[in-house]
């Protein structure tokens, strides 16, 4: 078997545990549990489900606990604080992976001969298509790393990776827990 699928395997594999964990937390009442043992301390426990977010491993307990949090918290509040602990995260990938990213990014391209594509892409001065896709990829559902890995390869400042990435995430995240807060 091909290296490439067994780890796609694996990876899918992990993703499918952490969702089956997450469905056993909110069904078995731990998670309800766990955060109300936190709550006088809430901000922290929205912080954390934010830091979670950001990741294809854990987004799914962190939708949980952002489930959890919805049905008893005031939804903008619990979307601006989880939102920056998905900023601190993806500001954290972005910290170890931006120096080697863009060189990687570079051999990348030349290896697949996209090298014509990034020369075509710098003479129309359409540098900012791939920072807009990693934007887009951070505010979608899909996992925050691939889109982080285009912000980090683009030449913008930490501060504004930082702003960006904060106001895509507390997005995504308003969107899941204004429905949550509204039905309950």
């Amino acid at each position: 078997m091909d290296r490439k699928l067994k780890k796609l395997i694996l990876k899918t594999g992990v993703f499918i545990l952490s969702l089956s964990f997450a469905w056993w937390l909110i069904k078995s009442g731990y998670l309800q549990g766990l955060i109300e043992a936190i709550m006088p301390l809430r901000f922290v426990s929205e912080i954390l489900a934010g830091f979670l977010y950001t990741s294809f491993l854990s987004a799914p307990i962190s939708v949980a606990m952002l489930i959890v949090l919805a049905q008893e918290n005031n939804p903008i509040v619990t979307a601006l604080l989880a939102g920056v602990g998905a900023a601190l995260a993806d500001l954290l990938m972005i910290k170890f992976f931006r120096g080697q990213l863009y060189s990687d990014l570079n051999q990348i391209s030349k290896q697949l001969g996209y090298n014509k594509f990034n020369i075509f892409l710098q003479k129309l001065r359409l540098g900012f298509i791939v920072p807009l896709i990693g934007a887009i990829i951070v505010a979608s559902p899909f996992p925050d790393e691939i889109g982080l890995f285009m912000l980090g390869a683009s030449k913008l400042r930490y501060q504004e990776v930082a702003l960006l990435t904060y106001i895509l995430n507390t997005a995504g995240i308003l969107l899941i827990v204004l429905p949550i807060n509204l039905i309950s």
